[in-house]
């Protein structure tokens, strides 16, 4: 069922697990897969809706959620029929944007068009809506142009991956508080889309998106 999802989206649904079991829930629902995204892709959703989002989801959960006994991780949990079609919505998302691999985004965005389960519910309060999300992609993607465009000229297209690597450069300095985009936050870049060639080759020769950040923060 995972085979397209980046080790990102893959992450996030082990989230939702865990957190399912955290807040007491015999399966994995809407909520729990949004909890998933804030622990994994937390830039994500300061990108979309602003640095004090992560405080107002978590809260906004704590407080509507009907919280059982915890349970163990070990317990194989079921996916709720609202999860479910966030999943499908969010393999739907990828096939039109001609995406092979589904991300955290494709997630986030079929949680917004899940109408009426908590999560959207949230997400709507907070402004993120389907069309603010594809926005948000829009605006990496003219991004990428705007920075290379002139330089490419005549040449070869850049493909929608290569786009995708110059925007997450460009949030990846952000979050490390870089006044200028440099070669490493494109290193970074390259190293979180796990399913591409550049990433593979790199994960092979003993990198990872978590070592370099470290290094890159003097960890």
């Amino acid at each position: 069922m995972f085979e397209r999802y980046t080790e990102k989206a893959r992450r996030v649904v082990f989230f939702a697990r865990y957190e399912a079991s955290q807040l007491g829930s015999p399966v994995i629902d809407t909520e729990c897969l949004m909890l998933g995204i804030v622990r994994e892709s937390a830039d994500l959703i300061i990108s979309v809706a602003g640095p004090s989002a992560i405080e107002t989801i978590k809260n906004r959960i704590l407080q509507q959620h009907q919280f059982g006994d915890k349970f163990s991780t070990s317990v194989d949990f079921p996916f709720s029929e609202e999860a479910k079609q966030v999943l499908i919505s969010a393999q739907e998302e990828a096939d039109q944007l001609d995406s092979r691999v589904i991300t955290s985004k494709h997630i986030l965005i079929g949680l917004t068009r899940e109408e009426n389960c908590l999560a959207q519910r949230i997400l709507s309060e907070l402004g993120v809506t389907p069309e603010a999300v594809r926005k948000y992609q829009e605006r990496g993607e003219n991004t990428a142009e705007a920075i290379l465009g002139d330089r490419v000229a005549g040449k070869p297209r850049l493909n929608q991956a290569f786009q995708r690597a110059v925007t997450d450069a460009v949030e990846e300095a952000s979050l490390l508080r870089s006044k200028s985009v440099k070669p490493e936050h494109l290193l970074l870049a390259l190293l979180r889309d796990e399913q591409s060639s550049a990433a593979k080759i790199l994960t092979e020769a003993g990198l990872s998106h978590d070592s370099v950040r470290r290094k890159l923060k003097g960890d």
